[in-house]
């Protein structure tokens, strides 16, 4: 089920304004976002979009934030992720990171998705 080149999604909130800060996430593509086209496996983008949407959003009420928007990269290329993962350079990503490569060694038909997701302003209207 690997994807040959990498995916983008957005996730699209309509918050108005300037983003007040951002983070990364990365997180394993689990098996049920593929489904059977034509004889072989295909990412159904819907099922993954929805996903990426709830995923972000619970990211963000973690640590008190609102989603502003975000974008995610689904792919099982080592390089993108490190250059992707990094992009948000703290302990905790870094630690992150660290775990995804892992994850992607330990199985290399595996794919990850990683977000980079940014906060809306306090008080922006949808």
């Amino acid at each position: 089920m690997t994807i040959t080149e990498p995916l983008r999604l957005n996730i699209a909130t309509g918050r108005q304004g300037e983003p007040a800060g951002f983070d990364t996430a990365i997180i394993k593509v689990p098996a049920r976002w593929y489904v059977p086209v034509d004889g072989t496996m295909g990412l159904a983008a819907v099922i993954a979009g929805a996903e990426l949407r709830k995923v972000s959003e619970r990211l963000g009420a973690s640590i008190d934030e609102t989603l502003h928007h975000a974008k995610w990269t689904i792919t099982n290329d080592p390089g993108l992720v490190r250059e992707l993962g990094l992009r948000h350079d703290c302990l905790a990503c870094r630690a992150g990171l660290d775990q995804a490569l892992a994850a992607l060694r330990e199985n290399p038909d595996g794919e990850l998705a990683v977000g980079h997701l940014w906060w809306a302003q306090q008080g922006s209207a949808p």
